[in-house]
């Protein structure tokens, strides 16, 4: 029987992270489209935001269909929020998931900030870093705790990856450990994938490196929201994943701000002082 009250759920959570980052995307988008030449201006700013509302829910409704149908047979539940509906025992279920979920998370985040500071970053073009640190920023860390702690992991690892291992289990004869692992890549695969969009929209240049940063290093973290999904629960995938985004902000915080005082001081300079000698 198709369980409609835990679908309610994940989409109703999903409803706060997706209206309080919207408009601050759509804000940065819009600032990425000042003095550009384009025959496609932008709709209007109501507009613009009631499409993409409207575009995150449905998406997050699909998805969130696609988990509760697939979760029948892959196994990989909510049983956080499957007690949330039912009545169930909240508080030791959430105990339960936090402390693998905080320990993984920090230990996952360290990682990631590491790559992506000492790897990434130093190797990305300025208006690219300045773009992707600026639209970051604009989400705020509620925004980012939001939606990344929770409309994407509810897109990404209890729709996309619940639906992978459902159709590799379907090919396999049931569910595998490589199957799981394999539905874990590859739904992060596409987690780096679907970031790539509104890093371009908001003025980040395509290149090599972009590429890179956002495919391996979402892959990277993919993973180990990923495990936590399979092995502990969907509230500990989003528990990690805002974990990273708690620890990522004060890093954000000040070399955005530099970047940003860089660029105002580069468009400050007299045109003969920016000519190479």
């Amino acid at each position: 029987m198709f369980n409609w009250q835990l679908l309610a759920v994940l989409i109703g959570i999903c409803v706060p992270g997706i209206a309080l980052v919207v408009p601050r995307a759509v804000d940065a988008v819009s600032k990425s489209f000042e003095g550009r030449e384009s025959g496609r201006p932008l709709p209007p700013r109501a507009v613009f935001i009631t499409a993409q509302f409207i575009q995150a829910l449905v998406l997050a409704g699909l998805l969130g269909v696609g988990g509760v149908f697939a979760a029948r047979h892959t196994g990989l539940g909510a049983p956080f929020f499957e007690a949330l509906v039912t009545g169930g025992a909240l508080g030791a279920e959430a105990a339960r998931q936090a402390l693998p979920a905080v320990g993984l998370g920090a230990a996952g985040a360290a990682l990631f900030l590491f790559a992506y500071y000492w790897v990434f970053r130093p190797r990305l073009d300025a208006p690219t870093v300045q773009a992707m640190e600026r639209l970051r920023m604009q989400s705020g860390l509620l925004g980012r705790m939001l939606y990344g702690g929770i409309v994407e992991e509810v897109l990404c690892r209890w729709g996309c990856l619940n639906l992978l291992l459902w159709g590799l289990s379907a090919i396999w004869g049931g569910v595998t450990p490589l199957g799981v692992w394999l539905a874990i890549v590859l739904s992060g695969i596409l987690f780096g994938l679907g970031h790539i969009p509104g890093y371009r929209q908001a003025g980040c240049r395509s290149s090599a490196w972009f590429l890179a940063t956002e495919i391996v290093l979402n892959l990277g973290a993919a993973l180990v929201f990923g495990w936590l999904f399979a092995h502990v629960g969907l509230l500990a995938a989003m528990i990690a994943h805002a974990t990273y985004h708690v620890l990522w902000y004060p890093f954000d915080r000040v070399l955005a701000a530099r970047s940003e005082r860089a660029a105002i001081d580069i468009h400050a300079m007299d045109p003969m002082e920016k000519q190479p000698d």
